[in-house]
């Protein structure tokens, strides 16, 4: 379940609804939350009563607890010349 809600978060699935529909036909999204592909899809709005015992429970903070908060203002990701030292421009150039 928790593999689903990442589905959701990266993807931008805008409504659990939504999450089933694509489940139902994208195999990749079943092989990540370990379905599949003829494994019947869970119900959204099971699903819904399920995520909010989850997040009311445990095993939603153990899972948060492990990844620390980003600080405000913090870059999540590295800038592109950051990431990769050399430009296209330059990498021509040493060839």
């Amino acid at each position: 379940m928790l593999r689903a809600f990442l589905l959701q978060a990266f993807y931008t699935v805008r409504s659990e609804l939504q999450l089933m529909e694509q489940l139902n036909y994208n195999l990749l999204f079943r092989w990540f939350v370990g379905l599949s592909a003829d494994d019947p899809v869970w119900d959204a709005t099971v699903f819904c009563k399920n995520r909010d015992r989850l997040l009311n429970g445990d095993i939603a903070r153990k899972f948060m607890s492990k990844y620390p908060p980003a600080e405000p203002g913090a870059l999540v990701l590295e800038p592109l010349e950051a990431a990769c030292p050399c430009s296209f421009s330059s990498a021509a150039l040493l060839r």
